[in-house]
């Protein structure tokens, strides 16, 4: 057997290897968060999209309909299309994909699920696969190890597991734009039109999710402009980008009748969002300050993922002077993008969505989930500085003990290591499932978040706590008053609520009206509706959740 026949069945070996740790990470990440599913609260856009899902739904009937009558005009007619592909188009006007895959899992398994649950499975497998991927591309590049931990950051980020339970767009963007990344990284370099398109067609079911997915090429173009200097390779992100918004259309049938002035209609519709009250640090603002994305990161994702990402910068940075730590470098490996130039890609990745809503070009409001695109790749980052450290660690462990064999001195520190992540894996388990209400070690935990004025939560989440006490002792036709009366309908929809209770709220119904006031602290709603502080300063809750001695809710009989 030849030299290069060795090496190619090691790699094989390898990767193989690399594909069970992917696989077994991926499913194990699948049964936690459906085992959990059932668990979150119901939030404040689910209900909006769980109905868009079903409308799609209804129209994938006609159009199957169609498709066997051999007559497309009914389910292609605009009044069809406008009927089922835009159920509210002021509240509820945003990209198909997330919800049309929503609608896909609801289908086929509320049976077995539940429709709620069945719902959110898909963000639930989709979020699985994203930590499969993410150890897969750091481990190509760097080593095992690396790619466990950032697989692991991801997963034990609490705001990222809890957002992996809905039957959100946020969290579908998240992912979807991670895919492109790692779509343009993996053909970035390889010749010919198919890898253009197909790129291009990664970054259009990320644009077919979520607006802000338009930053992707710009990323592209950015590294692009750092590494290959060529006008080719801008060319070429260009024409991805050309077949991305092609497919965009293609997605969303909504667009296929005068698509012009609905795409202006949309661009507008979206830009109405950009600037938004938000209580922060102490008081509620007309629109956030240019660091609310970094404070909001800083504060809620784990201190030590912080500071495993914070010493993978140092390594990306360190990889552009000296040599790389700890990379893989194989035949398999030879086309693709260097650690150096990678660990770069990650670092835009991070920056770019951070940087853009510190713009105030686009929404930044509610917690970390309009730059939540970002926390994926400060999972990978955490990885590389997570692989750095366990490689200084190790080599002086083997110049001090000189006789030590090197595998089992790097298992060893890096089991150490790995307790590293007890923290927060402890924190995720003591606040489910109102990981909406995470806040890290270094702004002191929820207490410290309270005492530094950062909202206590923000998204109807904490709604569900309330439903047994109003079930039990709200009297009969009583009138309950919600910041957000639509996760209340939905729960009696779903006959988890009374169906004679009357529910309103909303900023243009009194909480003094109704019979029992559900508040949430989410402190921003107050600046909405003002009476509900005159509320709370007159009235005692007589339900009341807590974590951590914090106020998350409280239910006031009027």
């Amino acid at each position: 057997m030849t030299v290069a026949a060795v090496k190619m069945s090691q790699q094989r070996r390898s990767d193989l290897g690399r594909l069970g740790i992917s696989l077994l990470l991926a499913c194990t990440t699948l049964a936690i968060v459906v085992a959990t599913l059932p668990d979150a609260g119901i939030t404040w856009d689910e209900p909006l999209y769980i109905k868009a899902s079903r409308g799609y739904m209804t129209w994938l009937g006609l159009l199957r309909r169609g498709l066997q009558q051999r007559d497309l005009s009914e389910a292609l007619s605009d009044q069809t299309i406008v009927r089922w592909w835009v159920q509210d188009p002021t509240l509820e006007l945003h990209p198909p994909l997330g919800k049309f895959l929503s609608g896909l899992t609801w289908a086929a398994l509320r049976p077995s699920l539940g429709s709620i649950s069945a719902h959110r499975f898909s963000n639930a497998l989709l979020f699985s696969a994203l930590v499969g991927l993410i150890f897969w591309m750091i481990s190509s590049v760097y080593d095992t190890a690396s790619g466990i931990f950032a697989a692991l950051s991801l997963l034990l980020m609490p705001r990222m597991f809890f957002h992996a339970h809905l039957a959100n767009i946020d969290t579908t963007v998240a992912i979807t734009w991670f895919v492109a990344m790692y779509v343009y990284w993996r053909y970035e370099s390889r010749p010919g039109w198919i890898p253009v398109a197909v790129k291009g067609l990664a970054f259009g079911l990320a644009l077919a999710t979520k607006m802000n997915a338009v930053l992707i090429p710009i990323v592209w173009a950015m590294w692009a402009l750092l590494f290959r200097r060529n006008w080719r390779s801008l060319l070429r992100i260009a024409m991805s980008a050309v077949v991305g918004g092609g497919l965009f259309v293609v997605t969303w049938p909504w667009l296929y009748h005068d698509p012009v002035n609905r795409l202006l209609y949309y661009f507008l519709m979206a830009s109405r969002f950009k600037d938004r009250p938000q209580f922060y640090l102490g008081q509620t603002l007309p629109h956030v300050p240019w660091h609310y994305p970094f404070v909001i990161t800083l504060a809620v994702v784990p201190l030590v993922i912080t500071m495993m990402s914070l010493l993978g910068v140092v390594r990306v940075l360190r990889t552009a002077t000296g040599p790389t730590l700890s990379a893989r470098t194989s035949e398999a490996t030879v086309g693709r993008p260097t650690a150096r130039e990678t660990g770069s890609l990650l670092l835009l990745n991070v920056l770019v969505p951070l940087l853009f809503a510190a713009s105030g070009l686009q929404a930044a409001y509610s917690g970390e989930r309009h730059f939540i695109p970002a926390y994926p790749y400060l999972a990978c980052l955490a990885g590389l500085g997570f692989g750095g450290v366990l490689h200084l660690l190790t080599s002086g462990w083997q110049r001090l003990h000189s006789g030590a064999d090197p595998i089992r001195v790097r298992l060893l520190v890096a089991t150490l290591l790995a307790l590293l992540l007890v923290p927060p894996l402890l924190a995720t388990i003591r606040i489910h499932p109102y990981e909406l209400s995470y806040y890290s070690e270094l702004v002191g935990g929820l207490p410290g978040a309270t005492r530094l004025g950062l909202e206590t939560t923000f998204w109807c989440e904490t709604y569900k706590d309330a439903l047994p006490y109003l079930n039990q002792n709200a009297e009969a036709g009583a009138a309950v008053w919600a910041e957000n009366p639509f996760v209340l309908r939905f729960y009696q929809q779903s006959d988890m609520l009374r169906q004679d209770l009357k529910i309103s709220g909303g900023d243009t119904v009194s909480p003094w009206t109704a019979d029992y006031a559900v508040v949430e602290m989410r402190q921003t709603g107050f600046s909405y509706t003002p009476e509900i502080l005159s509320v709370m300063a007159q009235r005692q809750p007589v339900y009341t959740l807590a974590h951590q001695n914090v106020a998350l809710l409280h239910v006031y009989k009027m």
